[in-house]
């Protein structure tokens, strides 16, 4: 599990990064009120959903338990993406995407994993992983993908020191170059460019 130093406490909970976040002023909480779209996941799926429901004036929330961009967010190129010819990086794809969001007046809350959702009347309530609600008249849920991986113990040592398995379209050589992990171990496809 990651760890980081907040003061004089060691974080290494998903409530302890919660209060780190909101100390440096990312929301982590949705509002009481009823949103007319929540969106569940920030991936290029749900980025896309909070552009065009806030564009036309939905009041719009995207709730994420990670970063924006999703598993696309940390590819070094993708070429295949609508308007980029020459492609654009993931993390330069979700930035773009989150600020036009949000200049569209969409919310993102970075909180804790949607874990249920239910009805109340017309509203649909979705139930997070720390107890709290949140409630919309219309979700759309782009949870994206997780990847498989092999039940091999030492292979998870890694995960969260800055190694992962590297996605299928993306560039494991250049993920690998910034890792402390005394064994860089890469999946999928590898290229030199």
């Amino acid at each position: 599990m990651p760890r980081g130093l907040w003061g004089s406490r060691e974080t290494g909970s998903s409530r302890c990064f919660a209060d780190v976040a909101a100390a440096h002023g990312i929301e982590t909480r949705p509002s009481a009120e009823v949103y007319d779209l929540a969106i569940v996941g920030a991936g290029p799926a749900g980025l896309a959903a909070a552009v065009y429901g806030a564009s036309e004036g939905l009041r719009t929330v995207v709730l994420e338990p990670n970063a924006i961009g999703g598993q696309a967010g940390t590819s070094s190129m993708i070429r295949n993406y609508l308007g980029f010819p020459r492609g654009i990086s993931g993390g330069g794809l979700a930035h773009r995407a989150w600020e036009q969001a949000v200049l569209f007046g969409a919310q993102f809350v970075f909180t804790d994993e949607v874990a249920g959702l239910g009805l109340r009347g017309d509203d649909r309530v979705m139930a997070l992983s720390d107890g709290s609600q949140a409630a919309a008249r219309a979700v759309i849920i782009a949870a994206g993908v997780a990847y498989g991986r092999l039940s091999i113990p030492a292979l998870d040592r890694p995960i969260g020191a800055g190694c992962g398995p590297a996605p299928g379209y993306g560039d494991a050589l250049a993920a690998a170059l910034g890792i402390t992990w005394p064994a860089v171990l890469c999946s999928g496809p590898m290229r030199r460019r």
